[in-house]
């Protein structure tokens, strides 16, 4: 019998995935009167032992709490991984073998293997959900709502554009907020704008990470990184777009405070004017010697993910932590 206080949600849109987990903790924190703790374990690389240490759950320190397991590389089809599967079932069949009130678990995959031991056992013991893409029409409407909530106008073509774009919802939610800080109340976005923006896709991809670190938001930079990773991008290159970002609020910081204007600004130093007034408007809240130590940091971010063994999530996770944090 299915324990519905344990879910596993596969399908390739990991936007609505993420919708779906918000609805479960919001249930549980409904049920519980009170915000469960929650744990998101990024688990391609989790092994048995850490799997098991995860899921150790005592409701002294905690009245609820849901632990998701985020692609966990033994769901997959990788026959070379075929002992981690076995042993990580092996924990997941002691896991439900005991009382685990209080906890819930979400594990989450791009696909469901049919053949894979794990997936089997689990569908015995889970509620198994299939999160579908939407429809070209239904990823068109939420567009339009999107669009909408942020009070843009849109031409139906630009829509369209979008749609059949091929991009996933993080990266088109990522460019309609774009679009909303660049858009004039009283313009139209057209195909021309869509097209624009869909030449610069990396920077489009980040844009929600370099945004929250411009503000110092800790919590926000945190959740856009772990939304990238989501997205397969490589920690290689979320650093140097960090470092561009850094590298354009230097020469922001320097020419403003030689008086220059905005338009001068972005003339010099070939940027477009919105980016420039945006950095304008927060780098106050960064020095100049804070920058230049920030340089120095990424070079040794740069150097350790290319010469050292260390977990690159960590890496990152402390990058974010010492740029956010204010001196």
């Amino acid at each position: 019998m299915a324990d519905h206080n344990a879910y596993y949600i596969w399908g390739e849109e990991s936007y609505l995935i993420d919708q779906e987990i918000q609805k479960i903790i919001a249930g549980v924190a409904k049920d519980n009167g009170d915000e469960p703790e929650v744990v998101l374990v990024d688990a391609d690389e989790l092994s048995s032992m850490e799997l098991g240490q995860t899921l150790e759950f005592s409701p002294l320190f905690a009245m609820s709490r849901v632990v998701i397991l985020k692609k966990p590389a033994w769901l997959g089809k990788s026959s070379r991984k075929v002992r981690k599967t076995e042993e990580s079932l092996q924990v997941l069949q002691d896991y439900f073998g005991h009382d685990n009130h209080g906890q819930v678990l979400i594990l989450t995959s791009a696909e469901y293997n049919t053949s894979n031991p794990v997936t089997k056992f689990l569908n015995q013991q889970v509620r198994v959900m299939n999160i579908k893409a939407p429809l070209p029409t239904e990823l068109e409407e939420w567009c339009k709502a999107e669009f909408s909530r942020r009070n843009i106008r849109v031409v139906p073509a630009a829509l369209k554009r979008i749609v059949n774009s091929g991009q996933d919802m993080y990266y088109l939610e990522n460019l309609i907020e774009k679009l909303s800080l660049i858009v004039k109340p009283d313009v139209v976005v057209g195909v021309n704008e869509i097209e624009e923006q869909l030449d610069s896709k990396q920077a489009i991809k980040v844009f929600k990470l370099t945004d929250a670190l411009l503000n110092r938001n800790l919590k926000a930079s945190l959740a856009a990184f772990y939304q990238l990773q989501e997205q397969g991008e490589h920690h290689l290159l979320i650093l140097h777009m960090i470092t561009r970002q850094i590298l354009s609020l230097s020469k922001v910081k320097l020419y403003q405070e030689m008086g220059y204007s905005s338009g001068k600004i972005a003339e010099v130093t070939s940027q477009k004017d919105f980016v420039v007034k945006k950095i304008m408007e927060k780098s106050s809240r960064f020095s100049r010697e804070e920058i230049r130590a920030l340089f120095e940091r990424l070079l040794e971010m740069d150097t350790s993910f290319k010469s050292e063994a260390k977990d690159p999530r960590i890496l990152m996770e402390t990058l974010l932590v010492e740029i956010c944090s204010q001196k």
